[in-house]
Formats: C-alpha cells, sequence, structure tokens
C-alpha cells in the first residue's frame, strides 16, 4: 500500500506456504445485513472453534454480544483487563485494539466500507489524511491478521481503499446469501 512505503520496520510480502481458504469478502445489502451475517456465522462456528467479531470502534458491540448471548454460544467481551484468554470455542466481540496480540481460528471484520473505514473521525483528529490512512492501515493489519484459518470481511456500498485490490486475494459473495 502507498500509506507503507516511508516505513522501514515492515516486512515485505511474499508468496504464502501456509494452505487454507482465500479471505472471504462479503458484498451485503445493508450495515444491518452485515450484522446479521456476522452473527450467523459467529453461532455457527463458535461451537467448535475460537472465533472473533472484531470492529473498528465499539459503536455496536453491546448489539453483538447481547445478540450472541441470546444464542446460547459462548461470548466474551475483548478488552484490555481480561483476567482469561482461551482459544476454545468461544465468540469473542471487541475492536481491533483490544484484538491485538490474540489469535483466533475465525475473525469476521464487518463495516469494511469506504464509510467507515478509515474512521472519519481518525482523519479530522490527525488533520491529514495520508497520515490517517497510514495509521488506519496498520489498524486493520493488526485486524486482518489475527485470524488463523479463516477471515471474513463484511461491506455495504463501497468497499475501503484500505484493502488489496487484487481480485484473486478473496473469494467474493454478494450479499452473504
Amino acid at each position: 500500500m502507498t500509506y507503507f512505503r516511508d516505513e522501514v520496520d515492515l516486512v515485505e510480502p511474499r508468496e504464502p506456504r501456509a494452505d487454507g481458504p482465500l479471505p472471504t469478502l462479503v458484498r451485503c445489502s445493508d450495515k444491518d445485513r452485515e450484522f446479521e451475517l456476522a452473527i450467523e456465522q459467529a453461532e455457527r462456528m463458535g461451537r467448535t472453534q475460537s472465533v472473533a467479531i472484531l470492529m473498528r470502534t465499539r459503536n455496536r458491540e453491546n448489539e453483538y454480544l447481547s445478540q450472541l448471548r441470546s444464542s446460547g454460544v459462548s461470548v466474551r467481551k475483548l478488552h484490555r483487563d481480561m483476567d482469561h484468554w482461551s482459544s476454545s470455542p468461544c465468540v469473542y466481540v471487541g475492536t481491533y485494539h483490544s484484538a491485538k496480540g490474540l489469535e483466533f481460528d475465525t475473525v469476521i471484520l464487518p463495516y469494511c466500507s469506504a464509510d467507515i473505514l478509515p474512521d472519519p473521525s481518525r482523519i479530522v483528529a490527525l488533520g491529514d489524511e495520508d497520515d490517517a490512512m497510514a495509521d488506519e492501515g496498520r489498524l486493520l493489519y493488526v485486524a486482518v491478521t489475527r485470524a488463523k484459518t479463516r477471515l471474513i470481511l463484511t461491506y455495504s456500498a463501497d468497499i475501503t481503499s484500505l484493502l488489496p485490490t487484487d481480485g484473486t486475494l478473496y473469494q467474493r459473495i454478494e450479499d452473504g446469501r
């Protein structure tokens, strides 16, 4: 990405040696469908593996926690003061920041739309769009690299410019159905 060209400590990407599914990029009809899809996938997979639903901000975190708890799946909120973390079957819900240093079998990243990523308030706070894009790109990188086996990214409207545009990097699905 152009935002990382001046970074000296990043490792140059190379062809992966690991085998596994491509990240799944799902275009949804709207943000409500993104929510539904994340819940459906987390409920299904969270019974047999560790799953994280990670978001840029905590705005909808409680909605996810409430919905998942009512489904009967084991669910925990990610936060910096967690007293216990395990890779056993469970669904974790939190922000990109809260997942730093952790790994999950499956990671679901809803709201990868251009109107949410980069966070518009972050651009205003930094005062420089290029700095904000670089900062937000690094944060998204943290979230994406939390997945050990499967990565699901959803968006509605236009996809964020922070993700690579090479179509061979993803398995694309329309509307999540």
